[in-house]
């Protein structure tokens, strides 16, 4: 009974404290900022095709758009859905109408991701995380804080636990997140992916490859990634680098530092960054969920602070 006691007690100090109805109502607004610049770079390949130009069926729709009997592209459409979800983004990050807003910006996201992927005939995994984080806000209060919402109709104070549960889930996703994606590595190619550095020599090679060729016989790009697939050895270090900070990563969510927290997602940040340049491995934005693993409360506040000093300074220097 004792042991089933501390196992009670260490979930709940885990899920219901530590974070403010403050703290996620600034999450809220942060995360809405990150995501106007994610959207933009994640559909601009559906957004460069003219907006009256013709429709094109798709030779593979996801399985969604089959399920909905949606087989063809109307371009214009596209940019109607995109134009919602930037104004639905803007509204959730006012936090106006917030619920109504993270719905529909949830909608708009399955549409162009549908067409995107329906396009490509891949499925791509850049939203997965965002799209947990839109589900749990919509699940949340974080819409009765630092809201228009809020300031329209009097609410209650958001309890530490009504707070904290959604942010923590989502740290506890991210996380699990890339401890899953070496489960997924092992799955797919074994132990190989990590031991002999073969699968990323084949990606090196595959991605410096695949603009072709110069008239002087140079690749067109990425020449840095042929140069580094003939070093088999430091692949085979970087290899190990990945797996140590896929299979540590849960790691953070018992790092109290704050310094230590930014030092250690300062490095995944590098990591990401390295395999866009090398492997063309496009979740280069994808670090801005990084915000949930610090409390923005403080963050805010310097930020408030520092703004009214340079707005001050300015109009003293004005004058």
């Amino acid at each position: 009974m004792r042991c089933y006691k501390k196992i009670g007690e260490a979930w709940n100090h885990f899920f219901f404290t530590g974070f403010s109805g403050e703290s996620l109502g600034l999450l809220r607004m942060y995360i809405g900022c990150g995501l106007l610049a994610f959207h933009t770079y994640q559909f601009a390949t559906v957004l460069s095709l003219k907006p009256l130009g013709s429709m094109y069926y798709f030779i593979e729709p996801i399985w969604y758009f089959q399920l909905l009997g949606i087989h063809y592209h109307i371009p214009a459409l596209s940019f109607v859905i995109y134009a919602l979800l930037m104004g639905a983004t803007i509204t959730m990050i006012m936090g106006k109408w917030t619920r109504s807003s993270i719905l529909i910006v949830i909608l708009c996201i399955f549409y162009l991701k549908g067409v995107r992927d329906s396009f490509s005939g891949d499925v791509h995994h850049r939203y997965i995380i965002p799209m947990q984080m839109l589900l749990l806000f919509l699940l949340s209060k974080c819409g009765q804080v630092h809201s228009r919402d809020a300031n329209r109709k009097v609410y209650p104070p958001v309890q530490e636990w009504e707070a904290s549960w959604p942010i923590k889930t989502i740290q506890l996703y991210v996380a699990l997140f890339y401890f899953w994606s070496v489960i997924a590595k092992v799955r797919v190619s074994g132990w190989e992916w990590f031991a002999g550095g073969g699968r990323i020599q084949e990606v090196l090679i595959k991605r410096s490859v695949r603009w072709g060729l110069t008239g002087e016989g140079e690749l067109v790009k990425n020449s840095l990634s042929f140069e580094l697939a003939q070093h088999p050895e430091l692949i085979q270090i970087f290899s190990h680098l990945v797996l140590a900070f896929e299979l540590g990563f849960p790691l953070i969510l018992f790092i109290k530092a704050v310094k230590l927290r930014a030092l250690f997602l300062a490095g995944v940040i590098t990591f990401h960054i390295a395999t866009f340049v090398l492997m063309d491995v496009n979740f280069l934005l994808i670090p801005f969920v990084y915000l949930v693993f610090f409390d923005l409360v403080p963050i805010h506040s310097w930020l408030k602070a520092r703004t009214a000093h340079l707005f001050t300074r300015r109009n003293s220097v004005a004058c």
